[in-house]
């Protein structure tokens, strides 16, 4: 194998991402993972560096940038403040997922999305219908050049803050998968309420409970052709969404575990540094070797993303393993911390909890196994 690794270019942004990071977010990092919703002044700062639109192109203001570098830049300012660099990620779904909408809707909003005016969330999810998208009951029903828009999406991950939804509709409520449709819809439409869900972690995310109750949505915010929604939920988003997330958990993780070498390398037990007993040193070496290769396989995924290679194997494989990888470390980075890790005044047990969420937001792990299994054996492998 030849040119393995990050390039000088991709060495520099990362250099470049890591300052911003530690001078721009790291203050108050710890009390907005506690609060509801985005920090309005980051994502402005976020949008001026033109963070929003790293793989977009520049005819929509966007830096024309590769999926490999987008990956750095999430996992360096997950480091810091995983919820405001999350924002980074939703502009290029909605780029995505807007590959067959109409071209008055693309200049309208993709713009809007990579300067930091419009938020956007992914309103897949159900009360009754999660893992299997297929099951949704939200409705599209068509009334001349307009669809009727009712039923619930929950919990939405930005859904508070979204000013444009990503949505998965059936119009067709009969057929199944081939009933599937996707909307771009604006959030501000008649009829549309949204509550906040309250979780144990992730709060800066700001979930909501989505209500749509006789919205009229125009056919132009449909993308795509009616029916071939699940293919674009497949197809455009929901591989990169996943590799993502892990990233996100795994940038987490490598700050938890840094923080832990400096304690363990200064707090004394029995006259010695703990660092010195193997006890603790093997937990630090094998969740390094964990992050690592999880990292790999998500860079990986990237690059093939960027060759325009299948990755839908990868990136599954990152869903599963890569957010149990980084609970797994954190769990015990609290444990070599003891009582003081386990305090609310320090980070440690918040990322506990947001690094749980990851593990079956956007994707159970049991679901991405059978996706793996699914690519390796064929449909043989799949039980539905």
């Amino acid at each position: 194998m030849t040119d393995f690794g990050f390039t000088e270019e991709q060495e520099m942004f990362r250099t470049t991402i890591r300052r911003f990071a530690q001078k721009e977010l790291s203050a108050g990092a710890h009390e907005r993972s506690k609060t509801h919703g985005l920090s309005q002044e980051k994502v402005k700062r976020i949008a001026e560096l033109g963070l929003l639109g790293i793989p977009i192109p520049e005819e929509y203001g966007g830096q024309g940038g590769d999926w490999v570098s987008l990956g750095i830049a999430i996992e360096e300012m997950s480091k810091v403040d995983p919820w405001t660099g999350n924002v980074i990620i939703l502009p290029a779904l909605g780029f995505l997922c807007l590959q067959q909408a109409q071209q008055e809707v693309k200049e309208e909003w993709i713009p809007a999305l990579v300067q930091g005016k419009k938020i956007g969330c992914f309103a897949v999810t159900e009360p009754e219908a999660g893992s299997d998208v297929s099951a949704i009951r939200t409705t599209a029903l068509r009334d001349g050049d307009h669809y009727i828009l009712n039923g619930e999406k929950a919990p939405i991950s930005m859904g508070m803050d979204a000013d444009v939804a990503i949505l998965f509709a059936k119009t067709d409520p009969d057929a199944g998968a081939k009933g599937v449709t996707c909307f771009w819809s604006p959030m501000d439409l008649e009829g549309i309420s949204r509550s906040l869900v309250v979780h144990t972690g992730m709060k800066p995310t700001a979930c909501a409970s989505i209500f749509f109750d006789n919205v009229r949505i125009h056919e132009k915010y449909r993308v795509g052709e009616e029916g071939k929604g699940f293919y674009i939920f497949a197809a455009s988003g929901a591989d990169y969404l996943r590799v993502c997330l892990s990233l996100t958990g795994l940038g987490v993780a490598e700050a938890t575990l840094e923080q832990t070498i400096e304690y363990v390398s200064q707090r004394n037990a029995f006259g010695r540094p703990i660092a010195k007993f193997e006890g603790v040193s093997f937990k630090i070496a094998e969740h390094y070797t964990y992050i690592e290769a999880a990292k790999l396989l998500c860079y990986k995924a990237l690059y093939l993303k960027d060759q325009g290679l299948p990755h839908s194997k990868e990136s599954a494989m990152c869903k599963w393993w890569c957010p149990e990888v980084a609970f797994n470390a954190i769990h015990d980075c609290i444990l070599l911390h003891g009582h003081i890790g386990y305090s609310e005044e320090y980070p440690l047990e918040q990322r506990l909890r947001d690094t749980m969420g990851l593990e079956f937001a956007d994707g159970t792990a049991q679901i991405m196994k059978i996706i793996v299994a699914r690519e390796i054996m064929g449909k043989v492998a799949v039980p539905y």
